[in-house]
């Protein structure tokens, strides 16, 4: 409800109680009480029939509920009065514009133009109402004379420039060009700089431009998607707080600043944002599929899944198909076969029927194989912790790698990233056809996608057939890709034992240990005594991402504490850093039997105190369906035993395949029952825990897990035999 000046009541006898009316709706719309401000405000309508003031906040209330037909006819009804002001021309033309109704919207919007001329903002309306009539030069016109009055607005002068260039150069000459302000110059330049690939120009040009006009919300916008499509979402962050302080109700700014928010583990805060945000599912569907997301990983998957259902009926099936396979391998009842038919939706939203990039033809299949390693995320992360030694140990005389992604600087995995590939190829704010394009350019022979479809995902290059081989691996790798040009999965015989075929659209390119190789860190934490001995009482753990918490897991975990008497929890996320996230957990956690005292969460942390926690925790459980990876593999070399209850989708059986690998694999259960029987059973046994405890860090060290020369052997193999198959293929030796 806009807080615009009151004006007084036109008739005389109630004016001073409805103008009383209309102040305390106001005051109860601020405080959050709808209902009363819209009595109050109906009451004020009856009393001074002739005054618009009451009709403009009704509507705006109307509005604000998505009743768009109720603020439509409120709208019509002040146009109507005797005495209206030129806000309700403009809202009554913008809603028609909604309703895809032109000729109406035409209509308001030119009467809100001869009421009163100097309003930019009625020609900017009534800019996009021409358009839709398909009368061009009239969009020309109306856009030229709200740009000549603001000539300070960024929006204005993106239309201008895209509407000129729509109608050639007859109108051109016809029509002089607003004298935009200089910041607004250079922020169009900025904006065809990103258009045309070069992002760094674009960044450049954008800070001179707010340096000029500082503290224009468009253009902090502007430099907040520059910086978010650079993979800097914290300085995306500040720049778009400086933009909400301006403009707290709209919620583009909300969605983007939520958006970085979540890209730093903030998600409470940005949950917050867009719960208290006005999201039309007609208008905004993209809002409330993100919204879904940052509630998913808030923990809330019940909240997540009704935005979910809101958004499906006006959401692009790409997008639609995008955020449930981002969200069903974390829900209950997520099975290898939904997942496969949920992934091959998505991948039917790709490109995967245009003609391919790859320009590879020489099928020697002994020659040196240039490699390609596809991620923004070759860094401290999971990818780089599970995948760097291996590629580190492939024999250099054989191949050659190249990396497409992000470089972090100082970042100690991407240094060694780096020190490895013949080249760097940086693609932050490249399309995915542009890093296609950049893949095929240098001739890569195998491409091994390390990204998925995760934030800022880089799968969807594959679809081009960048190379003649492509390989998935690690890097959201929670199922198949369900691509038909994606040839092979990196996975082991526990991750997918025979018969799992069936669940997958490439081929399974099964190693002979693990699918993984873990890098310890340099300088770990030391492995303590057996923490129940001094303390008294058992204590379990999982330190795994909120997201994956499921009330199924609670229900488990309940159940363990149950029958282990005196028995702690402790759980450790970045998300449990935020204030309002812990209550919300608890109260979920003390509806599966958990006893909140029992309970400790624990937040953010750098990565040698996070997993200096394990100090702290005699038995780790696994989360279920989606399982531990890094996490479970730092658990086992912190001494910390494993429980999983093994799944049948990818992401469901990663803790399988790490304690196989290390000789554990009685800590893997089959049902929920085995489950809470085995951890119960390791408990009942302390004597035997300590001596695992004692040992298990040199046993992993010793197996599979981190053998880096074994792995990079197996590796290697593995990528020889997929592109001697490819050269039989294809006329080859």
């Amino acid at each position: 409800m806009p807080d615009n000046r009151i004006l007084e009541p036109l008739s005389s006898g109630h004016s001073s109680a409805a103008a009383d009316l209309v102040a305390e709706a106001i005051i109860a719309e601020r405080d959050g009480s709808r209902a009363l401000a819209t009595s109050l405000l109906s009451r004020a309508m009856s009393l001074a029939p002739d005054w618009d003031e009451p009709l403009i906040r009704m509507a705006q209330c109307r509005r604000a509920e998505h009743k768009m037909k109720e603020a439509r006819a409120l709208y019509r009804k002040a146009t109507s009065l005797p005495r209206c002001r030129v806000e309700c021309f403009i809202s009554a033309g913008v809603l028609a514009l909604q309703d895809n109704e032109p000729h109406e919207a035409f209509d308001y919007l030119s009467r809100a133009t001869d009421m009163e001329p100097t309003n930019h903002e009625a020609w900017h309306a009534l800019a996009f109402a021409s358009m839709e009539m398909e009368l061009p030069g009239l969009a020309c016109h109306a856009i030229t004379v709200a740009g000549r009055l603001a000539p300070h607005r960024l929006p204005y002068a993106l239309m201008h420039r895209d509407l000129m260039a729509a109608v050639g150069g007859e109108f051109q000459v016809a029509i002089e060009s607003p004298p935009w302000t200089p910041a607004v110059e250079l922020a169009c330049e900025a904006k065809i700089a990103r258009q045309a690939g070069y992002l760094q120009e674009a960044i450049a040009l954008a800070e001179t431009a707010l340096e000029l006009q500082p503290n224009d919300v468009d253009i902090l916008q502007l430099m907040a998607s520059l910086r978010d499509a650079n993979l800097e979402p914290e300085i995306s962050e500040k720049l778009l707080r400086d933009a909400f302080q301006q403009r707290q109700n709209d919620v583009d700014i909300r969605n983007d600043l939520a958006v970085a928010l979540g890209r730093q583990y903030k998600y409470g805060e940005a949950m917050i944002l867009l719960e208290n945000a006005v999201i039309s599912p007609v208008k905004s569907p993209m809002i409330l599929l993100n919204r879904a997301i940052i509630k998913a990983s808030a923990g809330e998957i019940s909240g997540s899944m009704a935005d979910v259902q809101l958004a499906s009926p006006y959401a692009p099936a790409e997008l639609l198909a995008l955020t449930e396979c981002s969200l069903l391998p974390y829900q209950e009842g997520t099975t290898a076969e939904i997942m496969l038919a949920a992934m091959k939706r998505l991948a039917s939203s790709t490109p995967e029927d245009r003609p391919p990039l790859t320009k590879i033809n020489n099928f020697d299949p002994d020659r040196i194989l240039r490699v390609g390693l596809l991620s923004h995320t070759l860094k401290r992360h999971p990818v780089g912790w599970l995948t760097c030694a291996g590629f580190e140990q492939l024999d250099r005389e054989k191949f050659k790698l190249q990396c497409f992604g992000h470089y972090v600087e100082h970042d100690p995995f991407a240094v060694r990233f780096d020190r490895l590939a013949e080249k760097w190829h940086e693609c932050a704010g490249k399309n995915l056809l542009e890093i296609g394009e950049l893949i095929a350019e240098n001739e890569v022979d195998i491409l091994v996608d390390l990204s998925g479809i995760g934030d800022s995902g880089l799968l969807g290059a594959l679809a081009y057939r960048p190379a003649p081989v492509q390989v998935k691996w690690v890097g959201t790798q929670a199922a198949t890709t369900g691509m038909r040009r994606v040839d092979w999965i990196i996975t082991d015989r526990w991750e997918t034992p025979d018969g799992y075929e069936r669940f997958y659209t490439e081929r399974l390119l099964r190693l002979p240990d693990g699918y993984v190789c873990y890098s310890p860190p340099v300088s770990p934490p030391s492995v303590t005594p057996l923490p129940a001995l001094d303390n008294g009482f058992v204590t379990f753990g999982c330190f795994n991402n909120l997201t994956k918490i499921t009330d199924e897991t609670l229900g488990l975990w309940g159940r363990i504490l149950s029958r282990v008497q005196n028995a702690r929890l402790v759980l450790r996320c970045p998300q449990f850093s935020e204030d309002m996230i812990p209550p919300r957990f608890r109260e979920r956690a003390a509806l599966y039997g958990i006893d909140v005292e029992r309970l400790e969460l624990r937040g953010r942390a750098a990565h040698h105190q996070f997993i200096s926690g394990y100090q702290d925790v005699d038995i780790a459980l696994d989360p279920v369906p989606y399982s531990g990876g890094l996490t479970t593999c730092e658990s086992l070399f912190m001494g910390v035993p494993v429980i999983t209850l093994a799944g049948e989708f990818f992401a469901a059986r990663h803790s399988v395949s790490h304690l196989c690998n290390v000789g554990l694999s009685d800590c893997v259960t089959n049902s929920a029952e085995a489950y809470v029987d085995r951890a119960v059973s390791i408990a009942s046994d302390l004597k035997a825990l300590a001596i695992l405890r004692a040992g298990l860090r040199q046993q992993v060290l010793e197996s599979p897990l981190c053998d880096a020369p074994r792995f990079g052997r197996n590796l290697g193999n593995a990528l020889r035999d997929v592109w001697r198959e490819y050269c039989q293929s294809h006329g080859g030796a």
